[in-house]
């Protein structure tokens, strides 16, 4: 059974993602326990059991924000499936596929310029929760937030380079050689800075460098930039990646307008 849901998901993944490919696993990554708001998305295929489509994180008490590219293929997974609201679920169980920590699921929402670009695809999405939950929600960052990091010189690489905190659901790549696992479990990694650009950060996940980073099934879930203190900042969404998934992560900025404002429209308009 579990192989059939797999099939089936990759050969959905390929047909209806447009514009960049899933991120697929937690590369060299460790069990998490911390990131209590970070989630995945479930969905209950008819006559086939669960799968899980891909993480994300939550950041107010009912919007659960993840990959533009999730949500568009979890529109197809509707259409094609013919499903309804009660098929869809986010959970933030530490096992994703434990129906009792699974929530409904009211609406959500794609970026309304998804795909539109190449340099820029607006790979941002939501699922709006049923209910609000009472859990605290990851802190969005300000506009121009890892701008300003880069202009005060603490976005860096190297021994001593800037260092960011991923997490996702993925299944486990262990390499070499490759071999990916699967449990469906919330895990995180710790991913080093290699630059800033216009739409994305990107990241090094090379194990030769000490770096984790991402996979399949981890699309949608944050990246995370940690202050002094200790606080956390979700600055980036994670999109895509090398086809190995050794070597370089790519996470949509959340801190630019693009993902702002939409953000900012979702919730006023709840």
């Amino acid at each position: 059974m579990k192989t059939t849901i797999s099939f089936i998901v990759l050969a959905i993944l390929a047909l209806s993602l447009i514009i960049v490919s899933p991120a697929i696993a937690i590369t060299w990554g460790e069990p998490d326990t911390d990131h209590t708001n970070v989630g995945a998305i479930i969905v209950e295929i008819p006559d086939y059991g669960p799968a899980m489509l891909c993480s994300g994180t939550l950041i107010t008490p009912n919007v659960f924000l993840t990959a533009g590219h999730c949500t568009n293929a979890l529109a197809f997974y509707i259409y094609y499936f013919d499903l309804d609201s009660e098929d869809i679920h986010v959970t933030f169980d530490q096992n994703a596929l434990n129906p009792s920590g699974w929530l409904t699921v009211a609406d959500f929402q794609t970026h309304p310029d998804y795909g539109v670009s190449r340099s820029n695809p607006y790979d941002v999405g939501v699922l709006i929760l049923s209910e609000p939950i009472g859990m605290e929600p990851a802190i969005l960052p300000d506009k121009g937030f890892l701008d300003e990091l880069k202009k005060e010189g603490e976005l860096r690489q190297g021994s001593n380079g800037a260092d960011f905190t991923v997490v996702g659901y993925g299944g486990t790549l262990d390499w070499p050689p490759p071999v990916i696992t699967y449990q469906y479990q919330r895990q995180y990694a710790v991913s080093e800075y290699q630059a800033l650009l216009k739409s994305w950060l990107r990241l090094s996940q090379n194990q030769a460098t000490g770096d984790g980073g991402t996979c399949y099934g981890d699309s949608g879930g944050p990246a995370f930039w940690t202050e002094p203190d200790g606080t956390e900042i979700l600055v980036g969404i994670t999109s895509w990646g090398d086809a190995q998934t050794v070597a370089t992560g790519f996470y949509y900025r959340v801190d630019t307008p693009d993902t702002l404002d939409f953000l900012e429209d979702v919730i006023s308009g709840l």
